[in-house]
């Protein structure tokens, strides 16, 4: 079988979504990491999210001594930190799309390692391990995978953006969250790769994750994260997944993921679309109960 990287000449074929917002301060390290990449992307596509810091004026100087094509999108209104990243996604012409945070460093073999992993055509989420380090760069944690192993959870738990990749076919058939759900991208590939099969993971620790004051994210599981799921009965990752992630907006978020269950996942797996129904409606219904 073909890698990623022979597909047809002239196209993009790995691109690199980025969220960006008053991000000066790391940005360099994580622009520097991504032309140190022993694989190329063919595109790097920048949303900045209206900065007020020299972000953009870093961004376009990257441009213009880079190989490959920079897009940077700017002087559009705030979207957040959600849509951001969809909205950088939606611009992304590549056949595996990685996502970027603007605060990270990206070790050398990240790009080629899980380009590697993936076949042409199939629809696919890619999950890997990272480091965790300080702002000042200090290393908290060499691996996340077993940070959370030691909390009780597997690497189905993992869900940060920064540690995934999709492809074109995983893109085609679910889309992305609509803006109305509040719902992160990161959140809406793992569920659902998760609960049809398609995520795929890779063991190493393939960036170091900058933790700081000004993160627009950075959870990780805890066991007190739990609300209905419990260590000790056999959850399903999917269960555990939608126990951990939905509970706020849950109405919203849940009819979200329904809709598209109802549009796209009976074609994919029809009983893999229904445990997932399943589950949500039943999260939904134990989360309304409570507040009764």
């Amino acid at each position: 079988m073909r890698s990623w990287r022979q597909t047809v000449l002239g196209r993009p074929t790995v691109s690199v979504a980025m969220a960006t917002y008053n991000g000066e301060r790391y940005l360099p390290e994580m622009l520097d990491s991504l032309a140190a990449q022993t694989l190329q992307p063919d595109e790097l596509v920048v949303r900045d999210d209206a900065s007020e810091d020299g972000t953009v004026g870093i961004l376009h100087a990257f441009a213009r001594r880079m190989p490959f094509r920079v897009e940077v999108l700017a002087g559009g209104p705030r979207l957040g930190y959600a849509q951001n990243f969809v909205a950088a996604s939606r611009a992304c012409s590549g056949r595996l799309i990685f996502f970027a945070d603007q605060d990270d460093s990206w070790r050398p073999p990240k790009l080629a390692t899980v380009a590697h992993a993936v076949r042409r055509r199939e629809a696919v989420a890619v999950f890997h391990d990272f480091a965790i380090q300080s702002g000042d760069g200090t290393t908290l944690t060499p691996s996340v995978y077993a940070l959370l192993a030691d909390r009780g959870f597997g690497p189905a738990a993992v869900v940060n953006g920064c540690s995934m990749a999709v492809t074109r076919a995983f893109v085609d058939t679910w889309g992305w969250p609509p803006a109305d759900s509040h719902l992160h991208h990161d959140v809406w590939v793992a569920i659902l790769s998760t609960a049809f099969g398609q995520r795929r993971y890779v063991t190493s620790s393939l960036i170091d994750y900058r933790r700081h004051e000004d993160n627009a994210s950075g959870w990780l599981p805890h066991p007190g994260a739990r609300v209905f799921t419990r260590p000790e009965t056999e959850s399903t990752d999917v269960e555990l997944l939608v126990d951990l992630l939905i509970k706020r907006r849950v109405r919203a978020r849940t009819r979200a993921f329904l809709s598209v269950l109802r549009e796209r996942g009976d074609a994919v797996d029809p009983e893999a679309s229904e445990r997932l129904a399943r589950t949500l409606r039943t999260n939904r219904r134990r989360h309304l109960r409570v507040k009764q």
